[in-house]
């Protein structure tokens, strides 16, 4: 373990590069919170999915470099070709790039709209009417269907290879707490307790003390524009203490069930909406205009 040197205030700041998706901005909040880590440390952060060039002055002056690991397909964006241009005082730590379907076995990455859900889609190409389209994914038996289990074995498996590339072990964490506690609010946005764990693990590993409990408990929710819904078949199957009918999610600007959610959905879809997002946010704005009438 690094030995710990109070800075003083004539010391120089030390750079620390972030290299990661959306989760490296609230790894940055949590990691400014620690008033050892916010005297010692300077944080310019870069967003690897939209492929922000890392200037070489700011490599070869790094002296802790945090990202999520990226292979050779990224090219000069790969942690192995960045890491190449740091100095060879700087310390390099892969922190975890988390992803999890389990509580969203029927969402898939199809291009085109935010969010797709597959028996959602499966109805609409049927032609059907938005009552019935809602009335039967609401009540259709799902496990009959869909093997939930299969649904998100690949990517459960995907994971544990992902964990490989990083000191900061998570998935035995998630599968401990992901039934008392909602974990993620998407597959790739996990909440809190997460985020906290991965920057406790990192001030750990660079010899600084954890965030105080205090700290880290007035930490305010990661990601809290858009919380998923699970859908309560999915709850019931996975054993989950959270998942009702009748829970609440907020959803850019409105509190919604899951079929509330689930009727701006079809809505989107049949008008042949593709901005999802943008129609989810137009909602809820109509909605707080109504009720401030």
């Amino acid at each position: 373990m690094a030995v710990y040197v109070k800075p003083t205030a004539e010391m120089k700041k030390k750079t620390c590069l972030i290299h990661a998706n959306c989760q490296g901005e609230p790894l940055e909040e949590l990691l400014l919170l620690s008033p050892d880590f916010k005297s010692r440390y300077e944080i310019k952060r870069f967003t690897n999915y939209l492929r922000e060039p890392i200037p070489d002055e700011l490599l070869a002056g790094c002296d802790l470099f945090l990202y999520q690991y990226l292979g050779e397909n990224w090219g000069t964006l790969g942690s192995g070709s960045l890491c190449s241009r740091l100095k060879s005082s700087a310390r390099s730590i892969a922190f975890p790039s988390m992803f999890f379907k389990t509580y969203w076995p029927l969402w898939t990455n199809t291009p085109g709209f935010d969010y797709r859900d597959i028996f959602l889609e499966s109805l609409i190409e049927r032609e059907l009417t938005e009552s019935q389209i809602l009335h039967l994914y609401l009540n259709t038996r799902l496990d009959r269907i869909y093997n939930f289990k299969e649904l998100t074995a690949e990517s459960e498996a995907h994971e544990k290879h992902k964990e490989t590339f990083t000191p900061i072990k998570y998935v035995d964490l998630i599968h401990s707490l992901f039934r008392q506690k909602r974990l993620f609010n998407t597959v790739n946005h996990p909440r809190r307790e997460l985020m906290i764990h991965t920057a406790d693990s990192i001030l750990e590993m660079i010899g600084l003390p954890r965030l105080e409990s205090e700290t880290s408990d007035r930490f305010p929710q990661t990601f809290p524009d858009f919380e998923l819904p699970i859908h309560p078949q999915v709850a019931e199957h996975l054993g989950l203490e959270f998942g009702g009918r009748e829970d609440r999610y907020h959803v850019y600007g409105a509190d919604l069930t899951l079929e509330e959610y689930v009727i701006r959905y079809i809505k989107c879809r049949l008008e042949g909406i593709t901005d999802f997002i943008g129609f989810l946010c137009a909602a809820a704005e109509r909605e707080s205009c109504r009720s401030t009438d």
